[in-house]
């Protein structure tokens, strides 16, 4: 950051998510501000008190259209949406919505069902299954054509295939990456880098903000698993975060 940077400098990011699952989208939004943006908000009707989120109250259990006149108000001042962690799969016309008016955008999870969300840059954020329901079909094992595979389906915008070797491509570029660790098959560890990744786009082109939060997403993810095991959460992880990105926030 610049010395005289002010409030607001690194990024305000949107989390738009939850209502059938709770914690997905607070998990994403912690990402988010451990990699680096100022100010994250959560539109959600599920509330779990974080005092370094804003919370924007959405009335009901899962996000309707209803809601869209106070989610796309949120839209217009977010440098950059991540929405889709534990939606469910009952809000996708609200997905659109959102993509339809949103700059910059991180899709996950829920969000990933067709008609594919597209913004006017866009990062997408699937594990195999996912990639099958944006693609109709499924990922090949072998890295080569799975790359291929990847890099033909790019072509809305970036796409970050998790896995055990990450594939990253822009439909131009593919890029692997090989951080992480099997402990990192928990519960949140993809919503903490989607988080990761809306904060970067704050800054970065979509494919170099998909790379590095996927490097830096495992790096963490291994860090914590030497102090955790398997039995390691997502949440062990964010403290690790500012440190493989900034050189800062080491524990103990």
């Amino acid at each position: 950051r610049a010395p005289g940077a002010h409030k607001g400098a690194g990024g305000e990011v949107l989390v738009v998510g939850g209502g059938p699952y709770q914690g997905a989208p607070y998990i994403a939004a912690m990402g988010a501000l451990r990699a680096g943006a100022d100010i994250v908000r959560i539109a959600s009707p599920a509330y779990i008190p974080m005092p370094d989120l804003i919370y924007e109250r959405l009335e009901g259990d899962v996000i309707t259209n209803d809601h869209l006149e106070t989610i796309l108000r949120l839209v217009g001042r977010a440098d950059v949406v991540v929405c889709g962690m534990g939606l469910g799969r009952a809000s996708h016309d609200v997905v659109l919505a959102v993509a339809e008016a949103a700059e910059k955008a991180v899709f996950d999870a829920d969000a990933l069902a067709r008609p594919l969300p597209a913004a006017k840059e866009t990062i997408y954020t699937p594990h195999a299954g996912e990639f099958a329901r944006m693609t109709g079909a499924e990922p090949p094992v072998d890295l080569v054509p799975r790359a291929r595979s990847v890099k033909a389906a790019a072509t809305a915008g970036t796409i970050l295939l998790k896995g055990p070797v990450d594939v990253v491509s822009d439909g131009k570029r593919v890029r692997f990456n090989r951080t992480g660790t099997p402990a990192m098959t928990t519960g949140g560890t993809g919503d903490l880098l989607a988080g990761m990744a809306g904060a970067l786009f704050c800054h970065l082109p979509a494919f170099e903000a998909a790379c590095i939060a996927a490097y830096a997403n495992g790096r963490a993810g291994m860090r914590a698993a030497e102090e955790r095991g398997c039995g390691m959460l997502a949440t062990d992880m964010l403290d690790f975060i500012p440190r493989e990105l900034f050189g800062r926030g080491t524990p103990g």
